[in-house]
């Protein structure tokens, strides 16, 4: 167990110590000063708190154990929930917020409709997921509940004992029941919060941004923070000076023009998704598979990109729909393809002081089509082995222009010429194909796969695409639910 004073230290960006910060904890006041800078959300839960229902079972947000609901009043003085993985949330970014836990749903001598339901069902045995399902349900019981989508919500949430039918059951039960009131204080107790907390490491506009970033350029951008996260919880990292993005709403506005879809960089995935179901339906089928709900409710794409990973699922999507980036600074503001953002294995083009501020995305002309896939040891919430993304223009049924994007198959992100020409060019046989993926990518080898299962997964990749193109021939995707 990491004791609460972690030897990590995070130098923040202010001269004294760190403020305070003011946040509702299962509908109590809390107001912490002296708290470590990188204390995760569960250490201070179960050290702190002593609030020991909520678990670390893997540190990196894959098993749910730790799933705690988020809560803020929405414009309607309602509480909007989320749920959240504790193991990588800092508590520094609940300033402003109410976290909620299992220990407060249960009022004696009752307990929570979602409880009860999951008891009746037998939803539960050695009970260390449990708690985890629990929040994962709670947070989710204004939504609607499919089984496509009752399977997407659990997601990211682990059993070893129960086979999930009966949690499925329950959650079926909880949906077709009236919603339990949440109790008055809750909402009372984040209204009485004092306003977020500004200081220097949580900058409140753009410009106080600028300003930080250009006195201490080695800062790292805290935004979602899942991938710095698992760094600090798995490995105990130390991220060095940090700055919270958690004021700054300009960097989560997401607007639709007539021609483009800008999205702000800190942006979560939970709040793209409804944009791109509606405009690039294939874009949000990958992001569903890039994490869980819980990870999808905090991370973000701009986050996802500058982290620069070769296999980064947002990146092909990107190159391949002609994505503008724009980059800020206290210098002034620049535009780059997102082709030409990655200088190299998890390096970007950003300068000292520069950060990613907005992406745009053209709309899709009524000719153009969008396509991904991605190749994984799971179907769900895995790193990709190969990723592809494709825009493809028509004439009629002739092919008159293709971008095509890779991920996993070379250092950076990248776009795959010698594939689109094959594809324009109508060179479409087998050999063919891997002639222009050997031209494009000399694959890496690694523990995911090796070069030559890359190479004919790619080639895999391109047949599918044309098979799907063809009117007379289904191609179906199968797996096990």
């Amino acid at each position: 167990m990491r004791a609460l004073n972690m030897h990590i230290r995070a130098v923040l960006l202010t001269e004294s110590d760190m403020n305070e910060i003011h946040f509702s904890l299962n509908g109590a006041m809390r107001q912490v000063s002296s708290l470590g800078p990188v204390v995760t959300l569960l250490d201070h839960l179960r050290l702190a708190e002593r609030l020991t229902a909520t678990k670390e079972g893997c540190a990196e947000g894959d098993c749910g154990a730790c799933t705690v609901a988020i809560g803020q009043l929405d414009e309607d003085g309602q509480i909007a929930f989320r749920a959240v993985n504790s193991c990588l949330m800092l508590t520094h970014e609940l300033d402003g917020k109410l976290v909620v836990t299992t220990e407060a749903l249960a009022k004696a001598p009752s307990l929570h409709q979602v409880q009860e339901l999951m008891v009746e069902r037998h939803a539960s045995q050695c009970g260390f997921c449990t708690p985890g399902f629990v929040m994962s349900l709670f947070a989710y019981e204004q939504s609607p509940a499919t089984r496509p989508a009752l399977h997407e919500m659990l997601a990211g949430n682990l059993c070893r004992c129960t086979g999930y039918r009966p949690i499925i059951d329950a959650a079926h039960d909880i949906a077709a029941r009236p919603q339990s009131l949440l109790p008055a204080h809750w909402a009372a107790s984040v209204a009485a919060l004092p306003d977020a907390c500004i200081n220097a490491a949580a900058p409140a506009d753009l410009d106080e941004l600028d300003r930080a970033l250009h006195n201490t350029p080695s800062a790292k951008l805290l935004a979602g923070g899942t991938d710095l996260g698992v760094a600090i919880a798995k490995y105990g990292a130390d991220p060095g000076p940090l700055i919270s993005l958690r004021n700054l709403a300009a960097l989560r506005e997401v607007k639709l023009s007539e021609d483009a879809l800008m999205i702000g960089a800190a942006a979560s995935y939970s709040t793209l998704l409804p944009f791109l179901e509606r405009l690039f339906p294939a874009f949000a089928a990958m992001v569903r598979r890039i994490g869980s709900l819980q990870i999808r409710n905090v991370a973000s794409m701009g986050g996802n990109l500058c982290n620069a990973s070769p296999i980064g699922d947002s990146a092909p999507c990107l190159i391949a729909l002609d994505a503008i980036l724009t980059l800020r600074s206290i210098h002034g503001v620049r535009e780059v393809q997102a082709g030409d953002f990655f200088a190299g294995y998890r390096k970007t083009i950003l300068r000292e002081g520069e950060y990613l501020w907005r992406i745009r995305i053209p709309l899709l002309a009524p000719a153009q089509s969008f396509h991904t896939y991605k190749l994984a040891k799971r179907y769900e919430q895995d790193i990709s082995t190969v990723s592809a993304a494709f825009r493809l223009t028509r004439d009629n049924d002739r092919l008159i222009d293709v971008r095509a994007a890779f991920g996993g198959m070379a250092a950076t992100p990248v776009r795959a010429r010698a594939i689109e020409a094959a594809l324009v060019g109508g060179r479409h046989e087998p050999a063919a194909l891997l002639s222009a993926i050997d031209e494009d990518f000399t694959p890496l080898s690694d523990f995911r796969g090796s070069a030559d299962y890359r190479r004919q997964a790619s080639c895999g990749i391109l047949q599918k695409l044309l098979a799907q193109q063809e009117q007379s021939l289904s191609v179906e995707d199968v797996w096990q639910l």
